[in-house]
């Protein structure tokens, strides 16, 4: 697919915004407020929403994300020299993804773990990791908070390396899927890798024909219909999150942005959807201090006793804790984003690169 005109992807970034805001949710659900919810003392109901919400929408939020990023990197795949992508997009996405590990490393493991005495989940993760080298392994597994990046980073090298044979490595990227759904493969991190990988490569090659089924239109009711077949068959098998699942949701989100392109402006989340990087790369640490300290004062004075505190935690705790990490995440971004502090978002040479490009005009 050749890259469409500006005017016209307003969609993607209202889809790109909205998968971002869901992304900083699931990590202020999972597991930070999750584990508060047996010490409630009221409001199990709307706590358990929020974790179920986060649950049910598995099979969008990553499939939707990587979907549109290899829509938008479908043009640098298929058109443009190895010499023009392999700094702008390869580069520039494995700098930052090892850059910001370390920067999390670092503010999670080494300043805010240590001050509060605890982190807010015991997974494997690399910005929790007992020491650099763990942590450096544990990156190049993908098992870092900043794993997005790395995935785009791997998926554009092998999209471009394969441009050729899109029929063949979609279906090699549905195998990896499946072994991936089947827990088949180990860690979390390559899990991740191989599970997301289709999505990416259909937005790469087939972005035309999954944008035509997401039209709600008689022509396409077959096809829906067949899909939600062989998702809920697949369901019956324990696949919950499978491939077809995650396509229906792929098509009812794409239109559904399509549409709130057409009837409304949609300006902040358009906007949110042009500035997912530094909301990704940041957020994390944000939730990690603000969550961790909210936590350890509600059990030091013992509110989740107090139903009317027990209430207002459950239904609001997960909306303000993404309203102050995205906020704190777009403030620090603004305040770093300039000087040397620019090589923080963008790699070194791009960064010279637009300089001289700037003087030049």
């Amino acid at each position: 697919m050749t890259e469409a005109p500006k005017q016209q992807l307003g969609w993607v970034n209202i889809l790109k915004g909205g998968c971002i805001l869901l992304v900083v949710l699931y990590h202020v659900v999972l597991p930070g407020f999750a584990d508060t919810v047996p010490h409630l003392s009221s409001g199990q109901l709307p706590a358990k929403l929020w974790v179920g919400f986060n649950e049910i929408l598995s099979p969008l939020r990553m499939p939707a994300f990587f979907f549109v990023s290899g829509l938008l990197a479908a043009n640098a795949i298929i058109n443009r020299p190895w010499k023009s992508v392999l700094t702008s997009r390869i580069t520039n996405l494995f700098y930052l993804y090892f850059l910001w590990g370390i920067i999390q490393w670092l503010m999670i493991g080494r300043v805010s773990g240590p001050l509060m005495g605890e982190h807010l989940s015991d997974n494997t993760n690399a910005a929790w990791a007992s020491s650099f080298a763990e942590s450096l392994k544990l990156m190049l597994l993908a098992m870092s908070s900043s794993w997005y990046l790395y995935a785009l980073g791997l998926f554009f090298l092998f999209a471009r390396l394969f441009r050729r044979y899109p029929f063949a490595l979609l279906l090699v990227a549905v195998m990896m899927n499946y072994l991936a759904v089947g827990r088949l493969v180990p860690g979390w991190g390559p899990e991740s890798l191989l599970q997301y990988f289709v999505f990416f490569v259909l937005g790469a090659f087939y972005s035309e024909v999954i944008m035509r089924w997401s039209e709600w239109k008689p022509r396409n009711l077959l096809v829906w219909a067949l899909l939600a077949v062989l998702a809920a068959g697949h369901i019956a098998l324990g696949f919950n999150d499978n491939f077809f699942l995650c396509i229906v949701a792929i098509l009812f989100s794409v239109q559904l942005c399509r549409w709130l392109d057409r009837h409304f402006s949609m300006r902040i989340m358009k906007w949110t959807g042009r500035n997912t990087l530094q909301i990704y790369v940041l957020h994390r640490i944000f939730i990690e201090f603000f969550a961790m300290v909210a936590i350890l004062l509600a059990g030091h004075y013992q509110l989740f006793a107090n139903a009317l505190f027990a209430w207002s935690w459950a239904a609001l705790f997960p909306l303000l804790m993404v309203a102050i990490s995205v906020g704190c995440s777009l403030v620090a971004w603004s305040l770093l984003n300039r000087g040397i502090g620019r090589t923080l978002f963008i790699y070194p040479r791009l960064l010279h690169r637009q300089s001289q490009v700037a003087k030049g005009a």
